[in-house]
């Protein structure tokens, strides 16, 4: 089965992440410096790392900058540096958290983690967040959506947009599952959950439409995405191209759903 790709990040570039981090903080004398500096920060990648996340009293620019560092430093760390599985994964949780705070674009975070999206970002941002909750996996999305469960008014943009594609995401959705019963071979068990996910959804979905069935169509939109944003990974390059049409047409859907909730920003 196909493996979760790792950032392909060199030594080289992990410890190029490590000293920019270094330099901006000496440049604007951060009174942490000493801390930092007192074991070698070219041996100790994951000390720097909760150095940034830790010692803030420096100008936003530097944490933000920082923070986009720090994710490339942990890149670094996953491929080169003996390491605890969960403190890196709790320490990408704390970075992405932080950029968030700091308003850093989804986007920009996105390199180190090795995709392409924002969707994508927010996404590892949710898992996160039901991991650290204590739900397991396959519930990872739906979490996001009872955060988030408030019925869209009738006249919002988001209600706007089920009136016009509603059937079309839920069709296209019907058929995503469908492609799974040729294509086992070509997909792992990530892929499978979100199918399973998705399935799910689909079958709860009830015609004709009306305000009650908005929450079930958020649901079958965030499994979409997810599943569309996997799809651009190489180990599916396979899957994807045996799913012909349905895959843009996928992608479209599920990027006008996320504006239609958020907003194109």
């Amino acid at each position: 089965m196909p493996k979760r790709s790792l950032p392909q990040v060199s030594k080289t570039a992990g410890q190029e992440a490590i000293d920019r981090i270094v330099q901006r903080r000496r440049q604007v004398r951060d009174p942490d410096l000493e801390a930092l500096e007192s074991n070698d920060p070219a041996e100790h990648p994951l000390a720097v790392i909760k150095h940034v996340l830790h010692c803030r009293k420096v100008p936003d620019w530097v944490r933000s900058n920082d923070v986009l560092d720090a994710l490339w430093v942990l890149g670094y760390v996953r491929l080169h540096c003996p390491h605890r599985p969960d403190e890196v994964e709790h320490l990408e949780h704390e970075l992405l958290e932080l950029g968030c705070a700091m308003q850093i674009a989804m986007i920009r975070m996105a390199p180190p983690l090795n995709v392409r999206s924002r969707q994508a970002v927010e996404h590892r941002l949710l898992r996160h967040r039901a991991a650290r909750l204590g739900l397991g996996r396959s519930e990872r999305l739906e979490r996001a959506h009872r955060l988030s469960r408030t019925r869209p008014q009738d006249t919002s943009t988001e209600a706007l947009w089920y009136d016009r594609h509603a059937l079309a995401l839920w069709e296209t959705a019907a058929q995503l599952v469908a492609a799974r019963s040729h294509a086992d071979h070509l997909i792992d068990d990530e892929m499978a959950e979100c199918l399973i996910g998705l399935r799910r959804a689909v079958r709860e979905m009830q015609w004709p439409l009306s305000p009650a069935h908005y929450s079930v169509l958020r649901e079958i939109g965030w499994w979409m995405q997810e599943i569309v944003d996997a799809l651009q990974e190489d180990r599916y390059a396979a899957f994807r191209e045996q799913l012909g049409e349905v895959y843009p047409a996928a992608a479209t859907l599920a990027a006008g759903h996320h504006d239609a909730r958020f907003g194109n920003v």
